[in-house]
């Protein structure tokens, strides 16, 4: 009886001290959407560059009563990119597209690319890249760059939306 109790109990205590592995909460932020606009062109194969607007993720943390200190994992979940306008434009000028995620004092980092942009579509999901994002989700306020090549002009701006879904674990 008292070897039995000695394994439970080795057990248990093994257990506990491996708590600091589990991941207790697991969810999505989908607070992240970026606008940018790409300006009309006369020439064919271009590349843009173009920055997004400051993201910041404490709000959304505050809302999901999280404590960014707390957070143990994050990735790119899914980057999708609408076009808000024209009203009847597509994504046919597209070659192919990378988003970067950037914060003060973190290096640029790839998150999502597609290198082959499907015609007569305004809305399509890119592939996101596993990578670690908890120094740019714990840092504060960050944004996106859109790198995007033409293989066509575009002949009126575009607005691009970037809905971005971020996975947490706590």
């Amino acid at each position: 009886m008292k070897s039995k109790i000695t394994v439970l109990l080795f057990a248990v205590v093994a257990f506990f001290a491996s708590c600091d592995e589990l991941s207790l909460i697991n969810y999505d932020l989908d607070f992240a959407t970026a606008e940018i606009t790409i300006k009309a062109t006369t020439v064919a194969d271009t590349t843009y560059s173009l920055a997004s607007n400051t993201l910041d993720p404490a709000k959304e943390l505050a809302d999901n009563g999280v404590n960014a200190d707390n957070i143990k994992k994050a990735t790119i979940k899914s980057v999708d990119m609408t076009l808000s306008s024209p009203d009847t434009g597509n994504f046919d000028w597209a070659k192919d597209a990378k988003v970067f995620i950037t914060a003060d004092g973190q290096p640029e980092m790839e998150i999502a690319s597609v290198s082959d942009v499907p015609e007569g579509i305004d809305q399509f999901a890119i592939q996101s890249l596993d990578v670690d994002l908890i120094p740019y989700i714990k840092g504060g306020p960050f944004s996106v760059r859109l790198e995007a090549s033409t293989d066509q002009a575009i002949p009126v701006d575009h607005k691009v939306i970037i809905n971005m879904t971020f996975n947490v674990e706590i």
